[in-house]
C-alpha cells in the first residue's frame, strides 16, 4: 500500500484552488482572449431564434407577394454571422487549449522540480509509481479546469445572464415560468459536488496505488516467474481492480443521478413554457412567432445550464486531483539547504565524522556516537555484518540523509553549511548495482560530465576496461543499452559505473560493495580499475569480499552502529580473536 502523506502535510494543502490559479495567473491574457471569443460564440446563435421570429411574424404572412429585399439582407447577414462564429470558434479553442497546456507544463515542471529536491526518506515510504501517478494521472485530471471548466463557466455564466435578460424582454411572463426550475439546479449542484469530490479523490488514491503495484511487479516480473507467483499477484490486483471498479461505479451513479435529475429538469422547463405559452398565445396576448423564438432562446439557456451541471463534475475531479498535486508540494524534504549555504570549490578531502548519530524513522538507532577521522586521499574500507550501519554511513556524506545527531565536516567545515549541488559535486559513487538509464552508453558516461568531449569518454573508458567491450558493440558509444542497462552484462554495467567516476574526476569516493555480485574475470578488470580510480582520492568503500579491500589504508569493522575494530588488513589478521580475522577465515581459507 502507498504511504500516507499526511504526516508531512502544511495546512495549505486546504487552499489548492488559489495555489492552482497561480499557476494560471501568467496565462490570463490568453485565457481573457479565448473568453472573449467564446462570448462572441455564444452570441451569435442568438440572432436566429430573433431573425426566426420576423420571418413567422412579418414575411410568412406576406406569402405570394414579391421577395422582399430586406428578407435577402436578413438571411446574408446570417451567413455571415455563422462565418465569423466559424473563426471565433477556432480561435477560442485554441486559445484555451493553450493556456491549459501550458499551466498543466508549468505545474508538471515544479512538481518535477520539487520531487527531484526530496530526500531518499521520501522515496523510502511510498511507492515511485504512485508518485508518476501524481505527476501524469492527476495532473491530467487539473488540466481539465482550464481547458474545459475555467473558460466555459465563465461563457455559461454570462450566456445564461444574457438569455435571461432577453426572455424577459421578450415576454415576462414566459421568463418566471422558465425559471422556475432553476433553484432545483442549485440544490443538485450543492448537495453532489461534494460526494462527486470525495468520490474522485478515493478514485485517485486507488488509482495511485495500482499504478505503484504495476511498477513493483514488473520491475520485479523475473522474480514473480522464479516462484510461480504470476496467479497470486494477479489476485492482488483483481481485488484492487475491484475496489477501483466500485469506487469508479459509485462515482459513475452519483453522475447519472446529476444528470438524470438535469434532464428531467431541463425538459419540463420548455414544456411549462409550452403550455403557458400556448395559453397566452389562445388568449391573443402573444404572437407565434414571439413563442417560437422564446422557445428557441429557452434551448439556449438550458444548454449551458446542463453544461454547467456537467462542468460540476468536472471541477470536483479537477480540485480532488489538485489536493493530491498540493500534497505532494506540502511534503517537505528532511534535507534542507541552509539560507546562507556557500558553494563548495574542490576539496582537498579530508573526512570528519564527529560524535555521529543517526536513526530512520520509527526505527531503532542505526550510528550511536560515530567518531571517524579520514585523512585526505586516504582509503577506508567498511565491513561488518547486515545492518551494522556501514551503508547508513556512506549516505551521510551527500546528504542524502542528515545526521540525528553531530556533524560530518569535509575539510573542516560542517556539510550542512554548503550547498547540497556543490556537496554532491565532490562525491563519486559507484554502487552495488549501478544504475544506468534508457539511451545510449555515450550519454550515461555524459552524467558524469556532461560537457565531455569524445575524448574524454574514451579516456574514462580506457582507465576503467570498458573500451574493448564498447567499441565491439554494435554501434559503440551510440549503443542503446535499454532500461536500466539490461543489455549489458553486470560488468559491464560496473565498468561503465567507474569510468563515469573517472569522468566526474571528484576528489572522493564512495563504492558501494562494486564487486559482490561479479564473476571472477570481471570482478579481477573491475579491481584493477578501481585501483586507478582510488588514486589520489578520499575514499570509502564498503566490502563483503576481503579479496577487494587488502589494498585500503584502513579497515573499520562496524557492528551495531560503532566501530569494534580497525586497522590495516595485516594488522586485523593478526588478533586472533577479532571479528575480521573470523571473516578471513571463510572468505581466505585461514584458519582461526
Amino acid at each position: 500500500m502507498v504511504a500516507s502523506l499526511d504526516p508531512l502535510l502544511k495546512p495549505s494543502s486546504r487552499r489548492s484552488l488559489p495555489r492552482f490559479l497561480r499557476y494560471v495567473r501568467p496565462y490570463r491574457t490568453l485565457l481573457m482572449a479565448a473568453v472573449f471569443f467564446g462570448l462572441i460564440r455564444y452570441l451569435i446563435p442568438l440572432a436566429l431564434p430573433w431573425a426566426v421570429k420576423i420571418l413567422v411574424d412579418d414575411y410568412l404572412p406576406l406569402a405570394g407577394a414579391p421577395p422582399h429585399a430586406q428578407l435577402h439582407w436578413l438571411m446574408g447577414g446570417l451567413c455571415a454571422l455563422y462565418v465569423l462564429y466559424g473563426l471565433v470558434s477556432y480561435w477560442r479553442s485554441y486559445l484555451s487549449g493553450r493556456a491549459g497546456h501550458r499551466v498543466i507544463f508549468d505545474l508538471r515542471q515544479a512538481l518535477y522540480l520539487h520531487v527531484q529536491r526530496m530526500s531518499l526518506s521520501f522515496f523510502d515510504r511510498r511507492q515511485i509509481g504512485g508518485v508518476v501517478s501524481r505527476m501524469t494521472t492527476d495532473i491530467a485530471s487539473a488540466q481539465n479546469f482550464v481547458g474545459a471548466a475555467f473558460v466555459n463557466t465563465i461563457m455559461d455564466l454570462f450566456c445564461v445572464a444574457l438569455i435571461i435578460a432577453v426572455l424577459f424582454i421578450a415576454h415576462v411572463k414566459l421568463a418566471w415560468v422558465s425559471l422556475a426550475v432553476l433553484p432545483f439546479y442549485a440544490i443538485l449542484s450543492h448537495t453532489l459536488q461534494r460526494r462527486i469530490r470525495e468520490k474522485s479523490r478515493t478514485m485517485h488514491h486507488q488509482l495511485q496505488e495500482i499504478a505503484g503495484q504495476l511498477h513493483e511487479q514488473f520491475a520485479g516480473i523475473s522474480t514473480i516467474q522464479s516462484f510461480t507467483q504470476e496467479e497470486a499477484e494477479a489476485a492482488e490486483f483483481r481485488d484492487q481492480s475491484e475496489a477501483y471498479f466500485d469506487t469508479v461505479m459509485g462515482s459513475v451513479k452519483l453522475q447519472s443521478i446529476a444528470l438524470g435529475v438535469t434532464g428531467f429538469l431541463t425538459a419540463l422547463g420548455p414544456i411549462l413554457v409550452l403550455w403557458v405559452g400556448a395559453a397566452e398565445v389562445w388568449a391573443g396576448r402573444l404572437s407565434v412567432g414571439t413563442l417560437i423564438a422564446f422557445y428557441s432562446y429557452l434551448g439556449m439557456l438550458y444548454q449551458p445550464i446542463q453544461r454547467l451541471t456537467e462542468l460540476n463534475l468536472i471541477l470536483a475531479n479537477s480540485l480532488a486531483a489538485m489536493d493530491r498535486i498540493f500534497e505532494v508540494f506540502d511534503t517537505y524534504s528532511e534535507v534542507q539547504e541552509r539560507p546562507a549555504a556557500r558553494t563548495l570549490s574542490r576539496v582537498e578531502g579530508t573526512v570528519a565524522f564527529e560524535q555521529v548519530r543517526f536513526q530512520y524513522e520509527g526505527r531503532a538507532l542505526v550510528l550511536g556516537g560515530l567518531d571517524l577521522l579520514i585523512p585526505a586521499g586516504t582509503t577506508v574500507a567498511l565491513v561488518g555484518p547486515s545492518g551494522a550501519g556501514k551503508s547508513t554511513l556512506v549516505k551521510l556524506l551527500p546528504r542524502f540523509y542528515d545526521v540525528t545527531g553531530g556533524r560530518i565536516t569535509i575539510d573542516g567545515a560542517d556539510i550542512r553549511e554548503a550547498t547540497l549541488k556543490s556537496l554532491r559535486q565532490q562525491i563519486a559513487i559507484v554502487a552495488q548495482e549501478p544504475i544506468l538509464f534508457s539511451g545510449t552508453i555515450a550519454e550515461n558516461l555524459r552524467y558524469g560530465k556532461p560537457e565531455a568531449t569524445k575524448e574524454a569518454l574514451r579516456a574514462a573508458a580506457q582507465a576503467a576496461f570498458a573500451e574493448d567491450f564498447i567499441t565491439q558493440l554494435p554501434e559503440g558509444y551510440e549503443t542503446q543499452i535499454g532500461e536500466r542497462g539490461v543489455r549489458l552484462s553486470g560488468g559491464q554495467k560496473q565498468r561503465l559505473a567507474i569510468a563515469r567516476a573517472f569522468l566526474k574526476d571528484a576528489p572522493l569516493l564512495i563504492l558501494d560493495e562494486p564487486t559482490s555480485a561479479l564473476d571472477p574475470e570481471s570482478e579481477e578488470l573491475v579491481k584493477q580499475a578501481l585501483l586507478r580510480l582510488l588514486k589520489g582520492r578520499t575514499a570509502l568503500i564498503i566490502a563483503h569480499r576481503l579479496s577487494t579491500i587488502q589494498h585500503a589504508d584502513r579497515v573499520l569493522v562496524l557492528n551495531e552502529g560503532r566501530i569494534i575494530e580497525q586497522g590495516r588488513h595485516d594488522e586485523l589478521l593478526a588478533r586472533p580473536d577479532g571479528l575480521y580475522r573470523r571473516y578471513a577465515a571463510h572468505q581466505l581459507s585461514l584458519t582461526v
